[in-house]
């Protein structure tokens, strides 16, 4: 006498099965990557169309804007970032190398960051004073400095603090960037640290 098998219940069993297998093996690898989190990174492409705007309005003033692609990139695919505080960015200029002058501020206001995702601020910030090229050379030499702080999205988690920063050559001739593409923000960061601070009244050599 045929013994009569049910295909629907192994094929059920054979699709259970083979899911808590797959448990079995993303388990620890979900658990390394939720337990050892890694910081976000964070890039800028200074005049993402690739030149400055420079306009002269009238014989003696000098309108000075600059575009920027701000990237912040949550590096974790199995967390999310909470940014808490707001994150300051300065824009400077090195007219020599002995100290920043403090071209403009940029203010990116809290938000969260889900698992893996990448978040583009792209906006321009008008400069308070014209920038001049460094000191012996043809390049006006821009620093970008960031600060702000993160947070991992799991419980009793803290605060991490960030200070980077990157410097960006630009043609002071063709006003076109030196560098192509998105400059990482590394540490050390702000500059201004280590630089002299210039006189209440400077406006540039």
């Amino acid at each position: 006498m045929a013994r009569y098998v049910n295909y629907g219940s192994l094929i059920a069993w054979s699709f259970v099965l083979s899911f808590f297998l797959g448990l079995l093996v993303l388990m620890p690898v979900l658990l390394v990557l939720y337990a050892s989190p890694s910081g976000p990174s964070f890039s800028i492409n200074l005049s993402y169309n690739q030149a400055l705007n420079m306009t002269r309005e009238n014989d003696s003033a000098t309108k000075f804007t600059i575009d920027f692609d701000l990237k912040l990139k949550n590096e974790n695919e199995a967390i999310g970032l909470h940014y808490p505080d707001p994150i300051n960015v300065t824009f400077s200029y090195f007219p020599n190398v002995s100290f920043l002058v403090v071209l403009a501020e940029y203010k990116l206001d809290r938000f969260y960051q889900g698992n893996g995702k990448t978040r583009h601020v792209r906006d321009v910030v008008e400069a308070n004073v014209f920038p001049t090229a460094l000191e012996g050379t043809d390049m006006i030499a821009f620093r970008v400095d960031l600060v702000g702080t993160f947070r991992y999205k799991k419980a009793g988690t803290k605060r991490h603090k960030v200070e980077l920063g990157c410097v960006v050559g630009v043609d002071y001739t063709t006003s076109k960037n030196m560098q192509t593409g998105f400059i990482g923000l590394v540490e050390p960061g702000l500059d201004s640290k280590l630089k002299k601070k210039p006189p209440p009244d400077y406006v540039g050599p």
